[in-house]
């Protein structure tokens, strides 16, 4: 029984690194991937987004990231809010929907 732990701890570790949060996470395009998409219209900008969720974006701007999650294609934005609180939203970067909201720890 020992023998057979041994020889399965690796791949059960394996396992877990293929498994963790950052193996699951989308993948981030770079500025002239965002562009490109941008261009042909396969996204809106960012700056437009933005408008559409006034009082959701208020407050001081932290991070922008644009992934690839599941072939949808979403912006990944970060703002400290007036109330000092730091929430993350995620947005379908084609129609501008909210995906996602949550409060960063």
């Amino acid at each position: 029984m020992k023998g057979l732990f041994a020889i399965l701890l690796p791949y059960m570790m394996g396992l877990t690194i293929v498994l963790s949060p950052v193996a699951l996470a989308g993948r981030d395009l770079d500025q002239n991937e965002a562009r490109r998409l941008m261009l042909s219209g396969q996204i809106r900008p960012l700056s437009e987004l933005i408008l559409l969720h006034p009082e959701r974006l208020n407050g001081h701007l932290l991070d922008v990231e644009l992934e690839e999650e599941d072939g949808r294609l979403v912006y990944e934005i970060e703002v400290l809010g007036k109330d000092g609180v730091v929430r993350e939203f995620y947005l379908d970067a084609s129609s501008g929907a909210v995906i996602k909201e949550e409060i960063e720890d």
